[in-house]
């Protein structure tokens, strides 16, 4: 193993290091994205259903039925329905981006994980080849200072 090598891989490190942050910080995206879609589907069904409250108040009295409000919170409320369907369709896309999103963080996690697993080998094997050689020459001083000995 060449010093090279952990150069290498050390700036393999690195660069998996910075994909890995950007996969984080699109996942965080994605789901603060996924949680206002999810805050407008709830804001629109609450808004629906007082708007439905108001047309059965409406209808509800026998005595005269009010049919230009009746009408108009009628008209309402399905403007409110086509727009659950398009913010509820949002709300889907959004979560699936998430998924997606997380998906990728994970897949970059790993192969910055892979890519250290590799560097701490590296690094091992350079650590033992260095400690060979230091005994290798300890044992070679040794061997000429005992015949140096007369």
């Amino acid at each position: 193993m060449s010093v090279r090598k952990q150069h290498a891989y050390e700036v393999a490190l690195r660069m998996a290091r910075v994909k890995e942050l950007r996969a984080q910080m699109a996942l965080a995206a994605s789901v603060d994205q996924e949680r206002a879609a999810r805050q407008q589907v709830e804001t629109l069904e609450a808004a629906r259903e007082k708007v439905a409250l108001a047309a059965q108040a409406c209808a509800a009295h026998a005595q005269r039925i009010d049919l230009a409000r009746y009408e108009l919170l009628t008209q309402l409320s399905a403007v409110l329905t086509d727009n659950l369907q398009r913010a509820s369709d949002e709300c889907e896309q959004a979560a699936l981006q998430r998924a997606e999103k997380a998906n990728e963080n994970v897949s970059a996690k790993r192969h910055r994980e892979r890519v250290h697993e590799h560097l701490d080998g590296v690094r091992l094997a350079l650590a033992h080849a260095h400690a060979a050689k230091a005994l290798e020459e300890g044992v070679e001083l040794w061997l000429e200072s005992r015949a140096e000995e007369p």
